[in-house]
């Protein structure tokens, strides 16, 4: 059986180089799609010497192989792969790398490398309750017209990083009538993760009605997780209300302070014609909430206010932030 110090050096390189891990990276398992006549992945990983007890049809079954504390990295090759429960990623220091390349545009139905449900009752495709695991180069989706498959992906552990990483939830519109249904959660312990150049809902699926519902959701009411930040990030939206938001912030103690979002664009889309309904604000935010947000060089379209709350919660460096800051307006 091939073991990672047996695998070709450059490959061992370039994870050593994408992960940041250096030379401490465990040991290496595969997903490939099923064997066809339309597949050559598979054949190509045989030929390069890839036992097949280390390569598997889903990201769950490659992910249950792994052993946690040892920088294990799971390698998806192209290909669209359905899970039919939740994966529980509770491994600490274990990795999911996408080798599709950076685009991460498109959906299941024209995949580069797309991890997705459409079976009832998944509340969430992936929860990491693992911590400091890292998650790159992926489209993950939950797509059911069920009120229960709630997100696409729950960060439930601190530390974790994410780069090119697409979230696509409220893709039906069961799911977009469900006021506590998002693409991205962060519950009580996702703590100073780090986001870059990811994608955060979707546009082009079924319209969002359900009032003060987010594209990214912070669920907890008692753990405050703080330090989060995203880079680089689009957060996308479509609908016809004004009532929906595109990050939800519903309790008090959902979040805590250090939130910082860096050249990140909120992009809502009307799906009449003509453009009836801007949303009303970004950032839903309740009181006793306060300094949690900072915006640095971002921009809102199809929106009409950062936040509505008067609860001194989004702080921004935008040229007269009080007023039109960052909010998209038609250049003359």
């Amino acid at each position: 059986m091939i073991k990672r110090r047996n695998i070709d050096p450059s490959l061992v390189q370039w994870i050593m180089t994408v992960t940041g891990l250096g030379p401490g990276i465990g040991e290496i398992k595969w997903v490939v799609p099923a064997k066809s006549s339309t597949s050559n992945y598979r054949n190509q990983l045989e030929s390069m010497g890839v036992d097949s007890s280390d390569m598997f049809t889903l990201p769950s079954l490659a992910y249950a192989a792994t052993t946690a504390y040892r920088n294990d990295v799971v390698l998806v090759m192209p290909g669209a792969y359905a899970e039919t429960a939740e994966i529980a990623w509770s491994k600490q220091n274990t990795h999911l790398i996408g080798l599709g390349g950076p685009n991460i545009g498109g959906d299941y139905s024209e995949p580069n490398v797309v991890i997705y449900s459409v079976t009832a009752n998944v509340g969430s495709v992936i929860t990491v309750t693992g911590a400091n695991c890292q998650f790159q180069n992926f489209v993950i989706e939950n797509n059911v017209d069920d009120a229960d498959n709630l997100t696409a992906f729950t960060l439930n552990k601190y530390g974790c990083y994410f780069r090119n990483v697409a979230f696509h939830g409220l893709m039906q519109s069961t799911q977009c009538s469900t006021a506590a249904a998002a693409a991205l959660y962060i519950d009580s312990n996702g703590m100073y993760p780090l986001f870059e150049n990811c994608i955060i809902g979707q546009n082009v699926w079924s319209a969002r009605t359900g009032a003060n519902q987010g594209v990214l959701r912070f669920t907890s009411t008692t753990g405050r997780p703080n330090g989060g930040i995203f880079r680089n990030c689009q957060f996308l939206s479509t609908g016809d209300t004004e009532e929906c938001v595109m990050v939800a912030m519903p309790d008090v103690a959902c979040c805590g302070r250090g939130w910082y979002f860096d050249n990140c664009v909120f992009i809502h889309t009307d799906v009449l014609v003509g453009g009836a309904h801007n949303l009303n604000q970004v950032f839903y935010t309740v009181g006793g909430q306060k300094d949690i947000v900072t915006l640095h060089h971002c921009m809102a379209s199809g929106i009409d206010a950062w936040t509505d709350g008067a609860h001194e919660t989004v702080l921004a460096d935008m040229a007269v932030p009080a007023v039109t800051g960052g909010l998209g307006i038609e250049p003359t």
